[in-house]
């Protein structure tokens, strides 16, 4: 295994935490919105959602980024 191939892993590794932290993140801060403006899980579930909606946007950005470094790498190799 490369050195590149690792970081990638690496990357991908981070993405998946990412995920997590959002998920948890969204559903705490929402928690408190809720309390405070006395809803029942509105702002808990529209932070959550557009968190998560952010981070595919991210993926995709991601994933683009790395089919352009992976097409490069194949022209070098040839």
């Amino acid at each position: 295994m490369s050195k590149q191939s690792a970081n990638k892993g690496i990357v991908f590794f981070g993405v998946a935490f990412e995920l997590v932290a959002l998920c948890i993140g969204g559903w705490v801060i929402g928690s408190m919105v809720d309390q405070h403006m006395g809803w029942v899980n509105t702002a808990q579930t529209y932070l959550v959602l557009a968190l998560l909606v952010g981070w595919f946007v991210h993926l995709f950005y991601l994933l683009q980024k790395f089919e352009k470094d992976n097409a490069g790498d194949d022209t070098q190799q040839s």
